[in-house]
């Protein structure tokens, strides 16, 4: 039996996982879950794998029904829905889960017991639509639990809560630690102390292959050979606005890397929406 109908799919659903390694030297992106701990949260509240497919929610729209009593997990950015954010709870047939305005946040994780039901491309069930890996969800979609049913390895319990202190905060400005990137020492000095000395602004522009910031043009260096490009890498293309490779972006590219992010900050970057406030500053 069917645990979940797409009743409407809003700004983005899909079935995530922790992704694809290994596949990049054959330019298959890592691809997976936007906000890897969310996505792993919400399945350590149910007890699943860390990886276990889950569905991702892009800001609202969303509307879901389940179809058995069942538990749920949901975690990440607030997008009103009557389940509360970092929440797992029990959930009867014919609840309709809705997710109507983004508060905070951009992704949210929805997991259900043992994790989606879903075909594996490159071993992950991540679905990769720009690069044709997995199939889009439509309205009229069924969704099923690997493990269908009201049992949890915890008895005796309402609902399970993550511990206020593991909740991340998710900002409208948000300030992140800057690594040098393969091309530093290219870019002038000037172009190096303005990246961390302005105020950047996530574009409407942004999706899952790059966030594009918009704020003072840089000085961009010579164009370089093509090379491997890792997610959280800071591009610098012609028009000198940054952009951050994200999960699904390009694994080789020609534009010149000013800096890269600290991979621990890689889900915090991922949940700052468009319009979200950046300043950075290197690491000592």
């Amino acid at each position: 039996m069917a645990t979940i109908e797409i009743l409407a799919t809003g700004m983005g659903l899909s079935i995530q996982d922790q992704g694809r390694s290994g596949w990049r030297r054959y330019g298959v992106p890592p691809g997976g879950a936007m906000d890897r701990y969310a996505a792993q949260t919400a399945n350590r509240l149910l007890g699943n794998s860390k990886d276990a497919p889950v569905l991702e929610i892009l800001m609202q729209g969303a509307q879901l029904r389940v179809l058995e009593d069942t538990w749920v997990a949901l975690t990440g950015a607030d997008l009103g829905s009557s389940i509360r954010s970092w929440t797992a709870c029990r959930v009867q047939a014919g609840t309709i889960l809705t997710f109507p305005v983004n508060r905070s946040g951009l992704w949210a994780y929805l997991a259900v017991l043992g994790g989606i039901e879903s075909e594996h491309w490159f071993g992950s069930a991540s679905v990769d639509s720009r690069n044709g890996l997995g199939r889009r969800l439509e309205c009229g979609d069924y969704l099923f639990a690997v493990a269908s049913g009201t049992e949890i390895p915890y008895s005796g319990i309402g609902r399970r809560v993550l511990r206020s202190d593991l909740q991340p905060e998710m900002a409208n400005a948000n300030e992140f630690e800057l690594l040098p990137g393969p091309q530093f020492e290219q870019f002038t000095e000037a172009a190096r102390a303005e990246l961390v000395g302005s105020q950047w602004t996530v574009a409407a522009q942004s999706d899952r292959t790059g966030y594009r910031l918009s704020g003072p043009v840089l000085e961009v260096p010579d164009s370089i050979l093509s090379e491997p490009v890792l997610p959280g890498s800071l591009q610098i293309p012609g028009n000198g606005q940054p952009i951050i490779t994200m999960i699904d972006g390009p694994t080789v590219g020609g534009y010149a890397k000013i800096a890269i992010l600290q991979e621990a900050d890689l889900d915090h970057m991922a949940q700052c929406r468009p319009g979200t406030e950046l300043k950075f500053r290197w690491k000592i």
